[in-house]
């Protein structure tokens, strides 16, 4: 029996994996579990990755981020039938890796901004309480193994930790930037639009 789910697993993943983003979301959108399931599957790395970098310094947050990140996607599924039934057209995602990761841009700043620290002028408040931590982004720690595999230059712990320190010098917005453009492939455009910048 166990072995049949599996299969049966196995070629719904196969059917999907020829499917594209947009397609599988709105077979989402329409009530297909196996598509949220398939695009949960494609994204859940790369999604989880990002958020724990910009949220390095509270991983708990950035594990509820990663889930609440996933639950938009059940919310605009309510939002689409509250458009329909009101009559009106909906709109379709027309990229949808790039929303997704814009949602999960959003809540990680609506996070950073909820939880920064006060800017105090007068001296005599505690430094610990009263500096601004100004970071957002911050060096990837597990996904550059998956990313290039075991036999590639990153697999000297040397050059690994090297390119963490290069990367954690870099300021906030190119950090962004270089997080989901070399970690998490994706094109100029859609790293524009998520980090909500012009080429």
């Amino acid at each position: 029996m166990h072995t049949a789910l599996n299969s049966r697993h196995q070629i719904r993943t196969s059917i999907a994996a020829d499917l594209s983003d947009e397609t599988l979301f709105e077979q989402f959108l329409l009530g297909s579990e196996q598509a949220y399931v398939a695009l949960y599957e494609r994204y859940d790395k790369g999604v989880l990755t990002y958020l724990r970098t910009i949220l390095k310094d509270t991983p708990d947050a950035a594990d509820d981020l990663f889930q609440e990140t996933f639950i938009k996607l059940f919310r605009e599924r309510g939002r689409r039938q509250e458009i329909l039934n009101r009559g009106e057209e909906y709109k379709p995602v027309q990229n949808f890796r790039g929303w997704l990761f814009r949602v999960a841009h959003n809540l990680a700043i609506s996070f950073h901004r909820s939880n920064r620290p006060m800017i105090s002028l007068t001296p005599d408040d505690n430094e610990e309480t009263s500096r601004w931590d100004e970071r957002l982004m911050v060096p990837v720690e597990e996904s550059f193994s998956q990313l290039y595999g075991q036999d590639d230059l990153f697999a000297n712990e040397t050059i690994y930790k090297q390119l963490q320190v290069a990367i954690d010098l870099l300021p906030q917005s190119l950090r962004d930037v270089f997080v989901l453009r070399e970690v998490n492939g994706m094109e100029y455009e859609e790293v524009a639009a998520t980090v909500g910048c012009t080429q």
